[in-house]
């Protein structure tokens, strides 16, 4: 693997976070910019018309060779890797029913398109299912090992729905017609469960048997992929235990280390029926932008760990030590940025300083 020394050891330290143990020191993904840029990066921001975004987000050549200029800019540290991202829009399977509206910006964004459930129709021929299993075989070829290549960003089923036919209109229909909902999510999971598993079989040779989740520098030794309700935050725990948790058990029972994007404070009332899923692995804590620190939150960081759940959090060095100092670093795996080499190897060293059980 380019850019990576030392993957047999990180990857032994990954194999024991989903076991929920502890091989040397806590699980520490540890990112920076290098040193020297290279001087064959190929730059290229994002084009102002159509067809330039277009090309920009699904033309393999320029995709990979950007994805390539990132991982050659960056410094991966303890459990960090270098990897490619598969990104045609969160809960991107909204995208593979026909008639699906999107376009193509700074992200690939959702419109409505539907007004009634009962139009909504998986297309495998449709663009954006095409072109993610295209990026996915163009990845493979150029990696041969290079780089890891991530499961799409095809996650939540009900936010899918909320993509398709528009967050105002679906909340009133999960109240006044559960059963077209219930319906709807079936489909949308029978798309979710297409597109992961089609693109595993694509990729899994290249990452060594595995799979990864991009954003949250993730790998698994085997079918691995992010669940997440980002809608939740609308809804009570009554209605999640009805329309989400069911999801999130299929999802559960369809792969071999599922984890769960927990979106900010707002998905706390959810805790517990989140919790009560037995196959569940990972619940990994956002801190959403103006909400409080994670610190503030170590009885329900507690909580999690005390239900035999592994936890993933993004944290600031300044949050390290009080964190470590009330977990257990068992089936714990901490994200940090740093501004430097020099500051991510001290990073690493705090972290194996405040290693417990």
């Amino acid at each position: 693997m380019l850019y990576k020394n030392d993957w047999e050891q990180a990857k032994k330290r990954l194999m024991a976070w989903w076991d929920g143990e502890l091989l040397d020191r806590c699980c520490a993904s540890v990112i920076a910019s290098a040193p020297v840029p290279t001087k064959n990066s190929y730059k290229i921001g994002l084009p102002d018309d159509r067809e330039g975004k277009i090309k920009y987000w699904t033309d393999p050549e320029w995709v990979i060779k950007r994805q390539r200029d990132a991982m050659e800019q960056t410094w991966f540290g303890g459990e960090a890797f270098p990897l490619a991202n598969l990104d045609l829009g969160a809960a991107g399977h909204a995208g593979f029913f026909k008639g699906a509206k999107h376009s193509f910006e700074d992200s690939v964004w959702f419109f409505p398109s539907l007004t009634d459930f009962e139009d909504m129709e998986f297309d495998e021929n449709s663009f954006l299912y095409q072109k993610t299993l295209e990026l996915a075989k163009a990845m493979a070829d150029d990696s041969k090992g290079d780089y890891m290549i991530a499961q799409s960003d095809c996650t939540g089923n009900a936010d899918a729905l909320s993509h398709l036919i528009g967050a105002d209109e679906l909340l009133p229909l999960m109240l006044e017609e559960p059963e077209a909902v219930q319906k709807a999510m079936k489909k949308a999971q029978y798309a979710y469960e297409m597109v992961h598993k089609n693109v595993y079989d694509i990729v899994k040779e290249n990452n060594e048997g595995g799979s990864c989740v991009g954003w949250l520098r993730t790998w698994a030794p085997g079918f691995h992929a992010q669940m997440q309700s980002d809608m939740s935050v609308m809804i009570s725990a009554g209605m999640f235990k009805e329309f989400i948790e069911p999801e999130l058990r299929a999802q559960c029972d369809f792969l071999d280390y599922p984890l769960y994007h927990f979106d900010g404070i707002e998905q706390i009332r959810h805790l517990d029926s989140l919790l009560s899923i037995e196959k569940l692995r990972v619940i990994q804590w956002t801190q959403v932008v103006g909400h409080p620190p994670c610190t503030e939150y170590i009885p329900e960081l507690k909580q999690i760990q005390k239900a035999g759940k592994n936890l993933l959090i993004h944290v600031t060095p300044d949050q390290i030590r009080p964190l470590m100092e009330n977990l257990s670093s068992k089936g714990l795996y901490l994200l940090v940025s740093a501004s430097d080499r020099e500051e991510g190897e001290a990073i690493l060293k705090e972290i194996a300083k405040y290693t417990h059980e």
